[in-house]
């Protein structure tokens, strides 16, 4: 679908803000009109622990965005991640009126309404919501449209966020002059930019390897699991600056441009010189180096594992994973992902976006792959915050109405 106006989205992750200003052209394509990135250092796995350094970073990130496009931006998107997010299974069930008439879109409707009056969690509210499966009594279906029966079931899954998550940045990106006109999940948001139909139809995964944490989405045609794994690029680039005695600076700048795993080698007798906390040289050999980070990065991909087999969903990823987000700029992740996984892993790469090389990157997935889900869905977004009653605010509950594949 075509934009009418440009769309705005933030991405508030652990180590930066991402300001995104862009629209859809008439092909369907989105184009990136404006953006801006200011670092953050107010957020701890996902949460806020430092208001106003939080509300400075998105103040600079909006600033140069307005200076990019060339607009005034008072209203955007944000993305939300890590443990506030969480996903639920419901299921409905309608009668069909006269069986002697197919069933049309009016009763598919009727079943996706009753399915979303599923209250979430205590504290938690409802983002989006896909359909999971049909069965037309109680015989599984891709599509129920057309047949007959007297009953259409429906199972759906809903992504859900704690309510204080979404008032914490609301206030926050409040106090920088942005209001925020909706949440969108993440991982779920990355997926439209990074994964592909043919893929997703297979059985695909997503791991947003972020600063702070790692998001896990699973797809077998439609969404069917999301978890977050609380460690990221932070923790080995925290090792580093233990074990070799720099700063946490030092330590990101040694990993960023000399750092991997599984080295090769031809490699492996490379010296690295760096200096001390205490001023002093010292020569590290890049199979020292790449061991120190190797260790922690196959420790969260052991724990990405194991939430696949907990998920059961394992056999299903026909297509593998797909790394993004800053980790899967790790020279040979990859590789190490398939090693520990045991599956097919690619870095992702951005789909159907005229984007500037800037943002091309695995490390500007999410704030992307938001403004590409806002831009796709920005009719039915556009409502997801409303005014509800006794002053609460009540977020409309998207739908992802895509049929399931079985």
């Amino acid at each position: 679908m075509s934009s009418s106006s440009p769309i705005v989205v933030l991405d508030i992750g652990t180590s930066k803000v991402h300001c995104l200003v862009g629209e859809t052209d008439p092909s369907g394509d989105c184009k990136i009109l404006g953006m801006g990135i200011s670092p953050c250092r107010g957020i701890r796995r996902s949460s806020v622990i430092d208001m106003p350094r939080v509300v400075e970073s998105i103040r600079n990130a909006v600033a140069e965005a307005e200076r990019s496009a060339g607009l005034r931006i008072t209203g955007a998107y944000a993305g939300i991640a890590g443990q506030d997010i969480q996903a639920h299974c419901s299921r409905s069930a309608v009668a069909i009126s006269g069986s002697s008439e197919p069933i049309d879109e009016r009763d598919v409707e009727r079943a996706l309404a009753a399915a979303e009056q599923a209250a979430p969690p205590a504290q938690a509210i409802a983002l989006h919501r896909f359909v999971q499966s049909y069965a037309v009594d109680g015989e599984p279906v891709q599509n129920p449209l057309w047949l007959h029966g007297h009953k259409l079931e429906v199972e759906t899954l809903s992504a859900t966020a704690s309510e204080h998550a979404c008032t914490t940045l609301r206030r926050a990106a409040e106090e920088a002059g942005v209001s925020i006109v909706g949440f969108l999940v993440e991982s779920v948001a990355t997926a439209s930019a990074m994964l592909n139909t043919d893929e997703r139809e297979m059985g695909v995964g997503l791991l947003d390897m972020g600063a702070g944490t790692s998001d896990l989405a699973l797809y077998h045609g439609s969404l069917r699991h999301l978890a977050e794994i609380p460690f990221g690029g932070q923790d080995i680039t925290r090792d580093l600056s233990m074990v070799l005695n720099i700063s946490p600076r030092e330590a990101e700048q040694l990993k960023c441009e000399h750092g991997g795993v599984c080295t090769e080698e031809t490699e492996a007798d490379e010296a690295l010189t760096f200096r001390t906390t205490a001023g002093r040289s010292h020569t590290i050999l890049r199979e020292q180096l790449n061991a120190i980070i190797e260790a922690r990065q196959q420790e969260i991909l052991e724990f990405v594992g194991a939430e696949i087999e907990r998920s059961g969903q394992g056999h299903l990823l026909s297509a593998g994973l797909v790394f993004t987000g800053g980790g899967a700029l790790l020279r040979n992740v990859d590789r190490l992902g398939e090693d520990v996984l045991g599956l097919p892993v690619r870095i992702g790469e951005l789909c159907e976006m005229i984007a500037p090389e800037a943002v091309r990157s695995p490390a500007s997935a999410t704030g992307v792959g938001l403004l590409r889900f806002a831009a796709d869905s920005a009719t039915e977004l556009a409502p997801i915050m409303e005014s509800g009653g006794a002053g609460r605010p009540r977020f409309f509950d998207k739908v992802a109405r895509i049929f399931s594949f079985l």
